[in-house]
This record gives C-alpha cells, structure tokens and sequence, in this order.
C-alpha cells in the first residue's frame, strides 16, 4: 500500500488542552495521513481532557480515536466499567498502540512540614494544603489520588477534616509551582519529567513520599494500575520511592473502525515515528515530554485493551510482532 493508492478518509481525533503533549501528536498524525490521502479528506482534531473526556468521546462514536494516559488502566477501567467507568462501560474500545513516557505518580511534601510518610500524615492528622487535580469525575488521575489515600488509611473527605484543602488545578504548570510559592505544602502529581518538577527539586527541599508495599501490592492486584519506583536522583531524591507508575499515550478507536483505516492509521503511527521524536530528542529523555525512542516492537503490548485487527494486521505484516 503505497500514499498513492490510499483512498479518502474523514476522521474525527480528540487530544488534550491544544498546546500539550497530545495534540502536538496528533496533530503529526493528520498531517502525515492527509498527505498519504486522496484529496477532499477531513482531520477534525478536537480538544479534551485526556483522560474520561476522550475516552468517552470515542466510546460513545462522538470521536473516531484518542489518546489517553496511563495505557494499561486508561482504558482497561472503561472497558470494564469500573471506578470512574461505573455508570457506563465501554467493552468496544481497541488499542492502535502506544508512544512511551517514563512517568509516575508521585506525592511530595516540603520538608519542613516534617512529614515522611503517610503514616506520619495518619498520625499527626495533618493539615494538607494539597496541590493536585480537581476533585472531579473526569480525571483519573484524581481516581489515583484519591484511592492512594484511601488505602493508607485516609479517607479524601480528612483533607479538609483535618484543616487542609484540596487546591485542584487541571494544569500542571500552575499546580506544581504552588508547593514553590508556599501556597500548597504537598504536591501529588505525575509529569515528572517537566521542567517545573525539577524545578521544584532544586528550589524547595521536599520529601518524596514512599508508597507502602502492602498498598503497592493491592493496587496492583484490584485497581490494576502498575508499580514502579521513583528513581534515586531523579528529582534529588536521596533514595528509591515506591509508587505507582503512570506511563505511555495509548492511541484507541472503537471495533467498528474499518480495519483497512485502523491499519492505515497504524502504519503512520509507526512510519513518523522519528518525526515525532525530533520533537523532544533535544533533551535527556529523563525530561522529555515523551519518552524516546519510539519501538514498534512494543508499542503494540501491555495496553488497557485488545488491538484493533487492523493494527494487528500492521504489526503482523512488518515484522514487529510474532
């Protein structure tokens, strides 16, 4: 199948706020699929959340594909229609594949609060003035939040008990510069790899909050979500921090997609793949906004949902799966 040979192709995509990390995505992937389609094709790329929006978006056929984060729990709880998902599942989604990030979800609280651990926040009921995502239905991040608390013992609802108040902020350059300021005390927040973390390491002294195994042992066994480290050194941290991980951009459609244009749309996820590595191959991959390099003869795995038979058809054919 050369460009030549591609017929016409209407898509209808959703990415993030339009300035992040999703949209620069997807906006590479229209490009290079309008080039490759007959004339007259249509790329409508609409705005999201990232996370319940565009999944929803695509699982209700107002969309045609997204991306959301992290891959292996972004779309696994819509499918099964659990946690943010209860209401409503969403058992026809089908992964294209995935662009890696090396991320984590991580709780920091400055030093000089004295706190260590999430004992310490249950012993001392301490007041948390906490930088971290709106306390919303949408964000499955906030889900995360809310359920890493709950399993070490505190209930969302002690924040505010206890004399603390959630500060809930959907963008992280606004949220993660507060515990610098002096507005928040404690940051839960994953994009660790962005500038304004590291600059929160270098300017305030914090504690990285360890997650304890019991905790780690069960998110992973009910909730699914995978269990990393925070490496030593990453953000001056003078040890490992056990926590979850919150990784990759899942790329998913629906079954109904026409195999052939889930293949096409495949092809082009790989084919450009340097291309959308040039835009971040100008920094250590600790600080890219997406991890490189980009491997096909993984993309396809660990994903919250089956492949899409035109995507498998891809993989399949090229060699990069067996």
């Amino acid at each position: 199948m050369t460009e030549k040979t591609w017929p016409r192709m209407d898509l209808k995509l959703v990415g993030d706020w339009g300035i992040a990390n999703f949209h620069t995505i997807l906006g590479i992937l229209c490009a290079n699929l309008r080039w490759r389609s007959a004339p007259g094709s249509t790329f409508w790329l609409k705005m999201g959340s990232g996370y319940r929006e565009n999944v929803e978006a695509v699982g209700r056929g107002e969309a045609d594909m997204a991306i959301t984060t992290p891959s292996h729990v972004g779309l696994s709880w819509a499918r099964e229609g659990r946690f943010l998902y209860q209401k409503r599942a969403y058992p026809d989604l089908r992964a294209l594949g995935y662009y890696p990030q090396d991320d984590r979800l991580v709780l920091a609280l400055r030093a000089d609060t004295g706190i260590r651990s999430f004992e310490d926040i249950r012993r001392k009921k301490y007041p948390l003035r906490l930088a971290t995502t709106p306390h919303d239905d949408d964000t499955l991040m906030t889900c995360a939040v809310d359920l890493s608390f709950r399993l070490h013992g505190i209930e969302p609802e002690d924040i505010e008990r206890w004399g603390g108040r959630w500060m809930g902020e959907t963008r992280p350059w606004v949220s993660i510069p507060q515990i610098m300021a002096g507005e928040a005390d404690a940051l839960f927040w994953e994009a660790i790899s962005t500038s304004w973390w590291h600059e929160v390491a270098e300017k305030v002294p914090v504690n990285f909050i360890p997650f304890e195994p019991s905790v780690l042992a069960q998110i992973e066994r009910e909730y699914g979500l995978k269990t990393d480290v925070l490496p030593k050194g990453w953000l001056r941290n003078d040890r490992d921090i056990p926590c979850p991980h919150w990784g990759h951009f899942a790329f998913f459609c629906r079954t109904e997609m026409d195999e052939d244009v889930a293949y096409r749309i495949t092809a082009v996820l790989v084919e450009m793949r340097e291309e959308v590595e040039a835009r971040y191959r100008h920094l250590p991959r600790e600080r890219a906004g997406m991890t490189w390099p980009i491997d096909p003869y993984t993309m396809w795995q660990g994903l919250g949902a089956p492949l899409h038979p035109g995507a498998e058809r891809y993989y399949r054919e090229h060699g990069y799966m067996r």
